[in-house]
């Protein structure tokens, strides 16, 4: 037959391994919760650098935009002058047309009045030939400044780089919402971690462990394996 001191010796044992399970229990949510709100801070760091470095993406991407505009409104502007220019070369041929049916016609006049009416044609040679200098500029090939093809292919690259600004743009996005995502979990689980020290009670622990542990590995992926979480671009470190 047990004494009953035996009996309260027995108790009392159990009670302090029960005691030191709990003690132990608590010392590892504490150090969990250290863990995770370190880890926590790091995210919202690099939340945060990627923030900066979006808008600085946006601002450049806008930039390229802009430019990606005026060089396209120089080629319709360069195409629009260039109508205006064969419409003035068609009046002046048929002015020089004109001119010398009349020199033609009147060969009866004296060489002084002959010069004089050669001057105006002279003019009107010389505008022919500037103007068709510009026109044989504006259809020269990409590498010659000014030309149409040049205008276009200065607007058109600075619309792809636009383009894929926006793809740089929209990858960082992608990283600062997982990364806003993971802050919240791990941010859940030390608050979790830390009522369950207060109030003593397990199963908040293991919630927060839980929830905290989620945070951990997504963080981890996200760092070392990005492609599985977003798609492949090296996260900021």
């Amino acid at each position: 037959m047990v004494s009953p001191s035996n009996e309260e010796t027995s108790s009392s044992n159990i009670s302090n391994l029960h005691s030191n399970k709990l003690t132990k229990f608590f010392l590892i949510i504490s150090l969990f919760i250290i863990t995770i709100s370190v880890l926590a801070v790091y995210s919202t760091i690099a939340a945060s650098e990627y923030g900066i470095k979006k808008d600085d993406m946006q601002t450049k991407s806008l930039v390229h935009l802009l430019k990606s505009v005026d060089w396209w409104n120089d080629y319709q502007e360069q195409k629009l002058g260039e109508k205006f220019l064969r419409t003035e070369i068609d009046d002046l041929n048929f002015t020089l047309h004109n001119n010398n049916n009349n020199n033609n016609n009147n060969n009866n006049y004296s060489i002084s009045s002959s010069k004089q009416q050669t001057q105006p044609d002279i003019y009107y040679n010389q505008i022919l030939l500037k103007h068709q200098s510009y026109i044989d500029t504006l259809h020269a090939d990409k590498t010659v400044y000014g030309s149409l093809a040049n205008l276009k292919y200065n607007a058109e690259t600075e619309q792809k780089v636009y383009e894929e600004s926006l793809l740089d743009v929209s990858e960082n996005s992608k990283f600062i919402t997982i990364y806003e995502f993971i802050t919240i979990l791990l941010i859940i689980g030390t608050g979790l971690g830390g009522l369950s020290e207060i109030a003593k009670n397990k199963v908040l622990g293991c919630s927060g462990f839980v929830v905290g542990s989620i945070g951990v590995i997504v963080l981890l992926l996200v760092i070392f394996v990005p492609s599985t979480i977003i798609g492949g671009q090296e996260p900021f470190h």
